[in-house]
């Protein structure tokens, strides 16, 4: 189950990291890619309106009603006036300045108290009154604040490792998003998971018609962990209406159907994300569970292999370690949890599996250190919960 918020184990969330990423002009004959690009701040003007316009068309495009997709980036009358106020009382002119202003005030708790919540996702209007919500929420109330006093803010997609924890029987991978601005020579990034200032590899723009998908996605994930089946299948497969093209929407459909019993319309939906991202471990891996139920133990073990090649998810390399245990592979059992400990080295499970294969080589005292780690572990409040 892939999500689009990653946790955060203090009351309030800690505060913006800003990255900066240069952009280096693109000609066009005798014209420049500048004419594009150039950041104005137009007080009054109509971001949020013009925002909305396009987001509309776009959901009408996928096949949809408006009123039947959530939109992110709702503003409110009250989020406006509080915008302006901020932005008045700072003396804030530019772009940057705008967004350095309200980014101050959102974690000012005088100015503005909000309680992180991981499994709330909720829109920018419904977060700004309730004063919570998750990161995702968090994120797409800062590029609504800042629409609504005319910069265009967007989310953005950045590389960076994903966490991952288990909720049950399901592992949640939580990606990554940052709000973001576009000035004439840079990206101007507002990251508050990061400590650091090290600049991205990669960024990516996305559409506030994926933004909706994300949210749906989120729902949907939120809804199936609650046992509500029907629910989690309605915003899963919005989800993928609205963004055809995004693997983990898919990935997540197959989860819902395969959890509702319908392994045939599990098994496409992992296909269909495969098409779209060749060798997605979260797909791979979701394939060998039904692999593994039909009894397909080759065909199991082939596909949790591809997904270790591609993945730092421990849980994935944990089912393949337990794999090559059951088959008398220790020795490969033994490197998927080498690496699965080299990036999660607080993760009981890994620690637990690491038991399991000592044991089955007859080293009782190794496998009673592991476990006693293991549980050690498991008995600690972790911060990222």
């Amino acid at each position: 189950m892939e999500t689009s918020s990653e946790r955060r184990g203090h009351r309030n969330l800690g505060r913006f990291s800003v990255v900066s990423l240069v952009m280096k002009p693109v000609r066009f004959g005798l014209a420049t890619a500048y004419a594009v690009l150039l950041s104005t701040v137009a007080w009054g003007s109509t971001v949020t309106e013009q925002r909305l316009e396009r987001w509309q068309s776009d959901v009408r495009a996928a096949g949809l009603s408006p009123a039947a997709v959530i939109h992110p980036f709702d503003v409110s009358p009250e989020m406006e006036q509080w915008a302006a106020e901020v932005v008045a009382a700072s003396g804030a002119r530019t772009a940057k300045e705008i967004l350095d202003a309200i980014q101050a005030a959102l974690f000012d708790d005088q100015t503005f108290d909000f309680a992180y919540a991981d499994n709330v996702t909720l829109t920018a209007s419904k977060a700004f009154s309730q004063r919570h919500g998750n990161c995702l929420t968090f994120t797409a109330l800062f590029v609504a604040l800042a629409r609504s006093v005319g910069v265009d803010a967007t989310l953005v997609s950045v590389q960076k490792v994903p966490s991952f924890h288990r909720a049950d029987d399901l592992v949640v991978v939580n990606r990554h998003v940052v709000a973001g601005h576009r000035t004439p020579t840079a990206w101007v990034l507002y990251d508050f998971f990061q400590t650091t200032t090290a600049p991205y590899i990669h960024q990516r723009t996305i559409p506030d018609v994926q933004a909706s998908a994300m949210v749906h996605n989120n729902i949907g994930g939120m809804e199936l962990r609650s046992g509500n089946q029907p629910e989690a299948l309605r915003h899963m497969l919005l989800t993928v209406q609205l963004a055809p093209d995004w693997a983990s929407g898919w990935v997540n459909l197959g989860v819902v159907q395969r959890r509702g019993g319908d392994q045939e319309r599990a098994f496409a939906s992992y296909s269909r994300a495969l098409s779209l991202e060749p060798n997605n471990a979260s797909a791979l891996t979701n394939m060998a569970v039904i692999y593994r139920a039909q009894g397909r133990s080759d065909e199991a073990r082939a596909a949790l292999a591809a997904a270790a090649r591609r993945t730092k998810n421990p849980f994935t390399l944990v089912a393949l370690a337990d794999m090559e245990i059951a088959n008398g592979n220790y020795d490969q059992a033994r490197v998927h949890l080498r690496r699965a400990r080299w990036w999660f080295r607080d993760e009981p499970a890994v620690f637990e599996a690491l038991a399991r294969l000592e044991r089955a080589e007859g080293r009782d005292q190794e496998a009673r250190r592991a476990m006693s780690r293991a549980e050690r572990l498991r008995s600690e409040v972790r911060p990222s919960e």
